[in-house]
């Protein structure tokens, strides 16, 4: 029995000053692993963002390019869509004075306008029942700096350009601001309209 006390007492245990030193290195693991997992989240989140973003403007500028090439002759038609109207002067597409809107004759013969509100690209359309509007970009997305930019023949010169648009925009996701993922779009589409001379 004596042979075991003695045993037990010639075993040493472990020190205040180890215990310290290896709380310390497990802590800086930790820390270090928290950050490595912390950044991996944040990285996935601005992917998911990014790619939030580009889906919902692929379908915005889908829906756009189509009407814009489907586009016909208006020439002062579709003046009469804003409480102020603006003057026409291009025989298929025309902006307000600042480019924020442009406004057109769709294929269907009915005039359609898009603007920016609210931070979000909108639709304003003529149908039977009245002018019909609707977002197109959803909420979850902050359109900026909306602007068109038309080249076209003039309303009763010779025919001699094929009519196009171009559009800027910049767009970011909301949200917090390392997710933001801000993009600067530009298209140029052009309508398939074309009068002979």
């Amino acid at each position: 029995m004596s042979l075991f006390i003695k045993k037990f007492k010639a075993e040493k245990g472990v020190s205040l000053l180890e215990l310290i030193v290896a709380v310390a290195i497990f802590s800086v693991l930790m820390l270090v692993a928290t950050g490595i997992f912390k950044m991996v989240i944040d990285g996935q989140r601005s992917s998911i963002s990014a790619q939030n973003v580009q889906e919902s403007m692929r379908y915005a500028m889908e829906k756009i390019s189509k009407e814009i090439r489907m586009a016909g002759i208006s020439n002062h038609d579709c003046e009469d869509m804003f409480s102020v109207p603006p003057t026409a002067v291009f025989k298929v597409f025309n902006t307000t004075g600042d480019n924020s809107k442009l406004y057109f004759k769709n294929q269907y013969g009915n005039c359609v306008v898009y603007y920016l509100e609210d931070n979000r690209l909108k639709i304003m359309a003529e149908s039977d029942a009245g002018n019909v509007e609707g977002f197109i970009t959803p909420a979850k997305i902050e359109v900026s700096n909306l602007k068109f930019y038309v080249n076209d023949d003039l309303i009763g010169a010779l025919p001699g350009i094929q009519p196009y648009v171009t559009m800027l925009v910049d767009v970011k996701a909301v949200g917090q601001a390392i997710h933001e993922q801000r993009m600067k779009i530009q298209m140029t589409v052009s309508s398939r309209y074309y009068e002979g001379s």
